[in-house]
């Protein structure tokens, strides 16, 4: 697929903001080129580019359907990190598909509920370069009560027991701890509520762990069955 952009649908017309007019101006589109916008809930639109202005950019619908894609039903639950880490793994979310994705603060961390539209933005960018119409939901958190249901979540940690394949099949939501660790009393309340799994002996940064085990929900949830 030639570049994605994304906009809001407004009747006939999508609306592109700043950033997207951005990217129209950096790939050289000029007005009345046609080009493919998503809305980021699934549809993929195309359309002739009415307008390029300044701070935003006008695009009229010609077609529009409903993108076939592969969504993994997990929801993968980050502690707020050095941000270029955490970045880097908000991406790999995307294209793997992750449903949702929420970034909670351990005692450990730094509150991030001031950077939900930069977050935003780097799923924005990880969708399009992956041609994903779908974008994860997200959520930020200033405190660990994660929004998860127990019985279907379980955390990564070095103190659980081994993660099998039979095992991770039967859950929907990763916890990936803090680089720093849980404090003690944050890991006997995680204990009380969810399972913990480890992934062997190697000790994995944090965004190396997820990643796997990402991965590991991509081909359990048999993405290549669908086609």
């Amino acid at each position: 697929m030639p570049h994605l952009f994304y906009g809001k649908p407004n009747g006939e017309f999508i609306v592109l903001d700043a950033h997207e007019t951005q990217h129209l101006k950096v790939v050289r589109i000029r007005e009345e080129r046609e080009v493919f916008i998503t809305d980021g809930e699934g549809k993929l639109y195309r359309c002739q580019i009415v307008n390029i202005g300044k701070n935003e950019s006008i695009a009229r619908i010609m077609e529009s359907k409903e993108r076939r894609e592969k969504i993994l039903p997990v929801t993968l639950c980050v502690a707020s990190q050095h941000w270029e880490r955490l970045r880097w793994l908000v991406e790999k979310a995307v294209e793997v598909g992750i449903a949702r994705i929420v970034v909670y603060k351990p005692s450990r961390g730094r509150s991030y509920s001031d950077k939900v539209e930069k977050i935003k933005l780097v799923i924005r960018n990880a969708a399009k370069q992956c041609a994903r119409c779908r974008f994860p939901e997200l959520q930020v958190l200033d405190n660990l009560d994660l929004p998860v249901e127990p019985s279907k979540t379980f955390v990564l940690h070095q103190s659980g027991e081994p993660l099998t394949l039979t095992q991770a099949a039967q859950y929907r939501n990763i916890v990936v701890g803090p680089e720093g660790d849980f404090t003690e009393s944050e890991l006997e309340s995680l204990r009380s509520k969810y399972r913990l799994f480890n992934l062997g002996e190697t000790i994995f940064r944090f965004e190396t762990a997820a990643l796997l085990v990402m991965g590991l929900m991509y081909f359990l949830n048999d993405p290549l069955e669908e086609g």
